[in-house]
């Protein structure tokens, strides 16, 4: 069995998907520790005047070692924050070619009032992946007995799940303990995705590493899937 594991990032981008498609089940790391200004709770996207970020407003439980799993939604802090976002996607899609097919989704997402930051990533994840066609068995790090941190959390979440191959972002090579997977016999792979360049509009250049939003509003579903397995 081939095993990704990842955070719950918002609007993830290709490369989180790219990484899905390639195996049989895929752990959301929803129990490590939450990172102010990283990719948790915002992402970027293309709006007319360039790329910019998006974001949802959270809060957690007051200290430092919050995981993702404690991350609220700041709505008391924030109570116009939902209809700031559906705006900011309007203008940013509303002229793009399949900005119908997807803004409803998120308009319906956000009337749901879902206060954990896990849970709205997870929905948004989960849509985004079974409209590109991409189905492993998703599981959540935090329903599973596992043990350790970095390498050591990964090869214990492989080995509760049988997995004889874990497949790695590039990063993972800074910090993998490769000879621990050798004596487990679990191979490890490394993702190999170069980010392909699709149609964009409010740009002559192409702008990578947005928000796979912003290839769903630009191309049809074959193509989206086209782009993602490149």
């Amino acid at each position: 069995m081939k095993l990704a594991i990842h955070q719950p990032e918002h609007l993830p981008w290709l490369g989180f998907f790219n990484k899905m498609a390639q195996v049989d089940t895929y752990v959301i790391l929803d129990d490590v520790q939450y990172v102010k200004g990283n990719y948790q709770n915002r992402n970027k996207i293309l709006g007319t005047n360039g790329e910019q970020w998006i974001s949802v407003p959270v809060q957690g439980k007051g200290r430092l070692d919050s995981t993702i799993l404690d991350m609220q939604i700041a709505e008391e802090r924030n109570p116009k924050w939902r209809r700031k976002y559906l705006n900011t996607l309007y203008l940013s899609y509303r002229n793009h070619p399949y900005f119908s097919l997807h803004f409803p989704f998120f308009e319906k997402l956000l009337e749901k009032n879902i206060m954990s930051l896990r849970d709205l990533n997870i929905e948004i994840i989960y849509y985004f992946a079974d409209f590109l066609d991409i189905h492993p068995r998703f599981l959540k790090a935090s329903e599973l007995e596992t043990e350790g941190n970095k390498s050591d959390l990964v090869l214990s979440i492989c080995k509760t799940l049988g997995a004889d191959t874990y497949l790695s972002g590039a990063g993972g090579m800074h910090y993998m303990k490769m000879e621990d997977f050798e004596r487990e016999k679990i191979e490890v792979c490394f993702q190999n995705f170069t980010h392909p360049v699709y149609p964009q509009l409010h740009t002559e250049e192409f702008i990578p590493y947005l928000s796979t939003l912003d290839l769903l509003f630009n191309c049809n579903q074959a193509d989206a899937k086209k782009y993602i397995l490149s």
